[in-house]
């Protein structure tokens, strides 16, 4: 009996990166010469998903730091940005699209993870609407081609969330034990001024090397503010051994139009463990 083949479509090619698979190719191709191999590389890394301009730069060099992997599988941990219920949401859909390219979920890991954490939910409908996880795939596409993908939504921040969260990752560390990557995507703190912008960033990514696991103060929902927090601490508990490097930081008040915009910061970080 064949399965019906469902398949989640760009929701940002045209407006966060080109449309055209060819214009893609050559700006990822000019974006991954700023990736820089580290001598060891990493097992996850935190990786931003602002458009092109914004923060192509700086995803770039945080894949560059999983370049000498050979990964069977490369997992991607995304926020939901719009309000849905808590959870952790595995997708329905079997492939990921993007211009030029097609991305395989490993179905077979995904039904065994959904038997062995009951509270798991399988919904497209926060991965349809969401671009965190799509933002990371043109990377996915030049880095390591051919790779499948297991993309996950966590929903809210209570700490039941980040529990199933975190118990995710473990499963996922035991089944494919050093094969496979972690991409978490999250931008870091959005905030009126530079000045706070860069200090909410900094002093957020200055507690990833504290042992405290809980929640950040800086968070700000209704501005997406540190919007994977709570993935990243999910991760810090299946990983607590990991060791995090800022690789690069930037803000986006080059592109401000106005003086009253956003100001979000982007950070490019691995951990090694």
């Amino acid at each position: 009996m064949q399965t019906e083949r469902l398949i989640r479509c760009p929701l940002l090619s045209g407006i966060f990166y080109p449309s055209d698979s060819d214009e893609l190719h050559s700006e990822i191709t000019l974006l991954a010469k700023h990736a820089k191999q580290l001598p060891h590389p990493a097992c996850a890394i935190i990786s931003p998903h602002g458009s092109f301009p914004y923060s192509g730069k700086i995803v770039a060099e945080a894949w560059g730091a999983l370049i000498g992997t050979a990964p069977s599988l490369i997992v991607i941990a995304g926020p939901a940005h719009l309000p849905y219920e808590e959870g952790v949401f595995l997708p329905e859909s079997t492939q990921f699209d993007i211009p030029g390219t097609s991305f395989s979920v490993d179905a077979n890991l995904e039904e065994y993870l959904l038997a062995r954490i009951p509270a798991l939910k399988k919904s497209d409908l926060p991965h349809l609407e969401d671009h965190s996880i799509e933002m990371q795939l043109p990377f996915a596409a030049h880095f390591f081609p051919g790779v499948p993908i297991l993309p996950f939504i966590v929903s809210g921040r209570e700490q039941a969330t980040v529990d199933i969260a975190a118990k995710l990752l473990e499963e996922i560390r035991i089944c494919v034990e050093n094969q496979g990557i972690l991409v978490i995507s999250s931008d870091l703190a959005v905030s009126d001024t530079v000045e706070e912008c860069d200090s909410l960033s900094q002093e957020f990514i200055a507690s990833l090397s504290t042992q405290k696991i809980e929640p950040f103060h800086g968070f700000d929902a209704s501005r997406h503010s540190f919007c994977g927090e709570a993935a990243i601490r999910s991760f810090r508990m299946a990983y607590p051994e990991a060791k995090p490097t800022l690789l690069d930081y930037v803000n986006s008040s080059a592109f401000r139009e106005q003086s009253d915009e956003l100001v979000v910061g982007y950070g490019a970080i691995c951990f090694k463990g």
